[in-house]
This record gives structure tokens, C-alpha cells and sequence, in this order.
């Protein structure tokens, strides 16, 4: 299953692998400081203004550790980063 950061809305009667990939998206969605009280829930703002390769491969490896601390149920498989021509960055987890 591949989860991308931007797409979709939210099931509330989501269950199973459904379930873990809303909130795997929800979490990729979701910048760092801005869930207060969870201040480190979410991926790195360093992505917003036009991250360099070795920016984008940290990124990668803190949104892998971020998901298995705060949706254990997932099953990571490979985190990407790709960056369009105009520098938007997107999130794509796959999931086994």
C-alpha cells in the first residue's frame, strides 16, 4: 500500500489497514510544533523551503523513526521524498 502526503480525507469508519494508513497520512500531513503537548509529532519543517538531497535522506530516516513511535501498527517498507520543478516535497510511505 503506498500513502502519500496530501491525499485524502478522513474515514471515521476506517478500520484495519485502512486505519493505519489514514494515520500514517495524518502523520506526514502533520509539521513538527503543531500538535501542542506532542511538539515532535510530525515531519520536519526543514521541508517546506526547498530542501537540498542530504536534507530530503535525513528526512526520510526521522519520518521512519517518527511513524514507528507514533503508529507502531504500520509496517514501513521505504519512506521517499520527491521534489517537483517548483521544490514542493511529497511524503510517499509504502506499507507491507
Amino acid at each position: 500500500m503506498v500513502v502519500r502526503s496530501g491525499e485524502g480525507g478522513i474515514n471515521w469508519n476506517a478500520t484495519g489497514d485502512d486505519r493505519i494508513a489514514q494515520n500514517v497520512r495524518n502523520l506526514i500531513n502533520t509539521y513538527r510544533y503543531e500538535i501542542p503537548y506532542h511538539r515532535t509529532m510530525g515531519i520536519p519543517g526543514s521541508l517546506i523551503d526547498r530542501p537540498g538531497p542530504a536534507l530530503m535522506e535525513n528526512a526520510r530516516v526521522e519520518i521512519a523513526q517518527m511513524l514507528a513511535v507514533y503508529e507502531p501498527r504500520a509496517n514501513v517498507k521505504d519512506v521517499q521524498c520527491e521534489m517537483d520543478a517548483d521544490g514542493n516535497v511529497t511524503v510517499v510511505v509504502i506499507l507491507e
